[in-house]
């Protein structure tokens, strides 16, 4: 855990607080005040007005969350917190898609129950309909509802049913009937939007159900409702308009207030909405057509991430998917370049088989799309230069170093390394982390041991835990055992040994030999690895890829049962299997689009 929020006495880890001005990343100061934020507001969520029981845990996490964004949004506009929330939300989405989720309101009867739950369920989806819940009341009036709650119940124990009943008192809405859904039921839904076939030009017909990542899951299952703050963005003739409805029906009309069709319409603007979108194909080339101008960068984010999971479930080609990412080729946002990075890693880790020639093309076609735009940029920042374009300059060396693996980049962060290493100053401080886990891939023995000398030697708590974590991806055999034996002793703290871990789970070179550690060590890595973190070390295990390691992740667990980790074994073993099912399915067409049309058409 990253702090702790006990009355008058919060506690964090050192990179939270220890940060130097002069070296810290933006991403460092961004996640330390967000953070501090956080365990402030504990003092009124989960200290001042505590959850009755465990089962309400969100009472105090999810709105922990959302205050924490909410503060520092308003503090420092400029760093676009509720656009980075957008990672955030996916991550939760990507989970809630899982026939092993559970609701936000989660039955407690075990200890080990209560710290499953602190999870990305809890947190980020819990903060999403709390933002979603602020949006639907407006800011004023959701405020005095929260005002109500906290005056009425301070130094008292509470349950959802209090909360809404202070918001409906402070809005005269009927929040019960819209959060309570929300709360008590797994998932969220799929909000399919196209053309109406009835009602005038400009309206919409609207279908929701349970959206799941497993194409095979019966349509009975998929039944789920919800009532659907529904926010619609669309270009009339008069520019571009919003609208709000409350969709509770498995089928309804939206009547855009505008006389004729829409060029285009996006069904989630602001990204403001827990759930996915699919938009009917002609829309969803109309704004391909329009993406810089109609759509902001977290629409453009949510966009390309919906396509994603409607890949993922079986109802969208990957070509789909690939046309929205080379559309993007000249993208200038950072968290939209990072937010592309996750779909097309997994693509070239779990869909291209490794070493083949369409891998090969895949990552060729990554560098030629987004290669360019770091030629233009460069790798040292000009005079001058904003916190947006040096963050741009960092996505753009992890999608090219760490997915495409091109390698000029990664000969430049190695290069680039040695001066840091000399002289910290020598790097800027938003390209520290990628140069250091770059450089560590195509590093030999001599770097490893400059690596634990500068962990050794470290300055700040950083610096400390980036060439730490960078031990993980050295790729030669020394270097991977080194670093096992090295999981054991007091060099790695106990707060990392998990995140190392991970690290080499995400290692190609080292997923195989850190599994087979993990089996044989595992009495010795539970005493290391803090009962938080164990569900994290679960949830990584898919990386194996390989079914055979699907298997044994299965027994291992079935003879070595961590109850604080149940749901994630289940998630990780269905993770297996989707991915399995993801590349049996789309890997032809991969190859298709990498030799045809689709991947022939970008800009060079």
């Amino acid at each position: 855990a990253g702090a702790m929020e006990n009355a008058g006495a919060v506690f964090f880890r050192e990179t939270l607080l220890l940060l130097d001005p002069a070296t810290a990343s933006l991403a460092e100061r961004k996640r330390a005040a967000e953070v501090i934020a956080h365990e402030l507001a504990h003092m009124w969520y989960g200290d001042l007005v505590t959850m009755a029981w465990w089962d309400d845990l969100w009472l105090n996490e999810a709105f922990a969350t959302w205050m924490a964004y909410r503060v520092v949004a308003d503090w420092r506009p400029e760093w676009r917190m509720w656009q980075g929330f957008e990672h955030d939300r996916s991550a939760a989405l990507g989970m809630d898609a899982l026939a092993n989720t559970h609701p936000i309101y989660a039955r407690v009867r075990s200890v080990a129950e209560a710290t499953e739950n602190f999870d990305a369920i809890t947190y980020e989806k819990g903060a999403a309909v709390v933002r979603m819940i602020e949006h639907y009341l407006g800011p004023d009036a959701f405020r005095a509802g929260v005002r109500l709650y906290m005056r009425r119940h301070r130094e008292g124990n509470t349950v959802a049913a209090d909360l809404w009943r202070a918001l409906e008192e402070a809005s005269g809405k009927p929040v019960a009937r819209v959060a309570q859904t929300w709360i008590a039921q797994p998932g969220f839904p799929l909000v399919s939007i196209a053309p109406a076939r009835d009602g005038g030009p400009a309206a919409l017909g609207v279908r929701q159900e349970r959206f799941f990542a497993d194409p095979r899951v019966p349509a009975a299952r998929r039944r789920g409702k919800w009532p659907v703050p529904l926010v619609v963005k669309w270009r009339g003739g008069g520019g571009a308009a919003t609208g709000r409805f409350l969709v509770d029906k498995a089928r309804d009309r939206l009547d855009l207030p505008a006389s004729a069709a829409p060029a285009w319409y996006f069904g989630n603007a602001d990204a403001g909405g827990f759930y996915r979108v699919a938009h009917d194909p002609a829309d969803r080339a109309a704004l391909l057509a329009d993406l810089s101008t109609g759509l902001t960068p977290v629409e453009r984010l949510a966009l390309a991430g919906d396509q994603w999971a409607l890949v993922r479930s079986g109802r969208a080609p990957i070509e789909s998917f690939l046309e929205v990412a080379d559309a993007l080729g000249e993208e200038t946002d950072y968290d939209v370049l990072d937010g592309i990075a996750g779909p097309l890693d997994l693509i070239d880790e779990q869909v291209a088989e490794p070493g083949s020639a369409v891998q090969a093309g895949f990552r060729a076609w990554i560098a030629r799309r987004f290669g360019p735009q770091l030629e233009r940029l460069q790798w040292a920042a000009a005079p001058g230069e904003d916190d947006p374009t040096r963050l741009r300059r960092a996505a753009l060396v992890r999608l090219l170093g760490g997915v495409a693996e091109a390698p000029a980049v990664l000969a430049e962060a190695r290069r680039r390394l040695d001066a840091y290493l000399a002289d910290r100053s020598a790097l800027e401080p938003d390209l520290a982390d990628p140069v250091v886990a770059l450089a560590a891939r195509v590093g030999d023995e001599t770097l490893y041991d400059r690596y634990r000398a500068a962990v050794a030697a470290a300055a700040t708590p950083q610096e400390r835990r980036r060439f730490l974590l960078g031990l993980g991806s050295f790729r030669t055999r020394a270097a991977r055992e080194r670093t096992l034996a090295a999981v054991l002793t007091p060099e790695i703290p106990t707060q990392d040994v998990a995140f190392l871990l991970m690290r080499l789970l995400a290692n190609p070179a080292a997923r195989g030999e850190t599994w087979k550690f993990m089996t044989r060590k595992w009495a010795a890595l539970r005493r290391r690895v803090p009962p938080l973190m164990i569900s994290r070390l679960v949830e990584m295990t898919p990386a194996l890829r390989d079914p055979g390691y699907a298997r044994e992740v299965g027994r291992f667990f079935r003879t070595h049962p961590v109850p604080e980790a149940r749901r994630a074994v289940k998630q990780a073993l269905e993770v297996f299997r989707l991915n399995a099912e993801l590349r049996r399915r789309t890997a032809p067409g991969l190859a298709r689009w990498l030799g045809g049309a689709g991947a022939s058409s970008q800009r060079l």
